[in-house]
């Protein structure tokens, strides 16, 4: 465990529990996350071409999720070493980063294997930065 010194920082990944709707099986440790706010921004100008205002829409969020899948086990290992589907609804626990808990949709996902590492995953979630758009819910 590490322990802090001088100024208070974040360290460290707090997200712990990943749950995938279709997967129940999947088992990850996650080794790194990236938080993107991310819109589509349309500027206005005026006759002399300078930007004077913007319409801001369609805000969404994006997460990157870099992981290995993992067991209690060899063959826990080997069962929970199956991708999400681009579709299914994640459940992120996460009892320190409001923005990252919660709910999202997987975006896309790949696996890498080499013959001298670990199998790791990159999964991409996605969500509206709305509440009233929340897109990983059924219709």
């Amino acid at each position: 465990m590490a322990t802090q010194k001088g100024k208070g920082i974040v360290f460290g990944i707090t997200s712990t529990g990943f749950a995938f709707a279709g997967a129940s099986a999947l088992g990850i440790e996650p080794t790194g996350e990236t938080l993107r706010h991310e819109a589509e921004i349309v500027k206005f100008k005026d006759k002399q071409g300078e930007d004077v205002g913007a319409v801001v829409f369609n805000q969404s969020k994006r997460l990157t999720l870099n992981a290995y899948p993992t067991g209690s086990d060899t063959s826990g290992a080997g069962t929970a070493n199956n991708l999400p589907n681009p579709g299914d609804r994640c459940q992120l626990t996460d009892g320190t980063d409001a923005e990252i808990g919660g709910e999202w949709m997987v975006e896309s996902c790949e696996k890498a294997k080499t013959n001298g590492e670990i199998t790791t995953f990159t999964i991409e979630l996605a969500n509206s930065a709305t509440s009233a758009n929340r897109y990983h819910l059924d219709a």
